[in-house]
């Protein structure tokens, strides 16, 4: 029987994705929003004010959370302070609710590969301590906002996202328009390591943690194979037909980014998905020149 599920962020790019697939495969989807005008199966929230509509959980076997700001956005305190908030109180007040609930019905909770910081040395599993960096203390606040559902038995997955490609959004659709025009290169000294994710795959890592009650705790949700920022960029390069002989120094990259440059486009992360791979997660495009190739066919 399928489940009975609540979504948060179901506008967003993996939101809309994976509330599509979900309808389609047959299963019931309410969705939270922080909208004053509701359709049928949509119940109003607000984290910041700590409003919540309890009818939402009536019913439900599992809560999908992806709703979050933005994290690319040049970082003023009053941008970072969204950030944190976003996540913290959203992933705290649905935690707690959960934990309050009669039926406590598991939660999915998206988080980032950020968690572990930049890996200059190597390369990270879900066993890995977290890093440093604001987006590495953001993750660590975002998941220990989850504890009052755990503390209550409820089974709780971080979905630590790496790099998802898509032509529709997220950073490989920034980096088309400047790719097309034969403008793209590598991003500073092109070493640093990119954990990616294709847009289908990562919606079939979702199911897999809706069905499976295996999937306990933090899962890194990226291709099994991380690739230097060169081979990312020669690889889409050689998909779209154009060079890639303009790199971007990491000098102008903190100058037109910050903070925010140099923990993302500039920071090493060479994550691996070892949870979801000892689970039996199939990924269907593994291999980075093919997900290019279907992400952008």
């Amino acid at each position: 029987m399928k489940k009975n599920i609540l979504m948060t962020g179901s506008s967003g790019l993996i939101g809309a994705a994976l509330l599509k697939h979900l309808t389609k495969e047959g299963y019931s989807v309410s969705l939270l929003k922080r909208s004053k005008v509701l359709n049928a199966n949509e119940f109003f929230w607000d984290p910041s004010r700590g409003e919540f509509d309890n009818l939402a959980l009536k019913g439900i076997d599992l809560v999908v959370h992806l709703a979050g700001e933005p994290i690319a956005q040049r970082w003023s305190s009053s941008a970072k302070k969204r950030i944190v908030n976003s996540r913290v109180n959203g992933t705290r007040l649905l935690a707690e609710k959960i934990a309050q609930s009669q039926a406590l019905p598991s939660l999915i909770c998206a988080s980032g590969t950020n968690y572990y910081g930049d890996q200059p040395e190597g390369v990270v599993d879900e066993s890995s301590p977290p890093g440093l960096g604001f987006l590495a203390e953001v993750c660590r606040q975002w998941e220990s906002a989850a504890n009052p559902a755990i503390e209550a038995g409820v089974r709780v997955v971080f979905m630590r996202t790496g790099i998802v490609l898509s032509g529709q959004g997220g950073a490989l659709a920034k980096m088309l328009p400047f790719f097309k025009a034969g403008l793209g290169g590598r991003i500073g000294h092109g070493r640093q390591k990119m954990s990616w994710i294709s847009l289908p795959d990562l919606v079939s890592a979702y199911v897999f943690a809706v069905e499976n009650v295996s999937v306990q705790g933090a899962v890194n949700a990226v291709a099994p194979e991380p690739v230097t920022n060169s081979k990312f960029t020669k690889t889409l390069g050689k998909v779209l037909g154009r060079p890639t002989v303009f790199p971007l120094p990491s000098g102008l990259v903190k100058i037109f980014f910050g903070e925010m440059g140099r923990e993302t486009v500039l920071s090493n992360l060479g994550v691996l998905p070892k949870s979801l791979t000892e689970l039996g997660f199939e990924w269907q495009q593994a291999e980075l020149e093919i997900a290019l190739k279907q992400t952008l066919s």
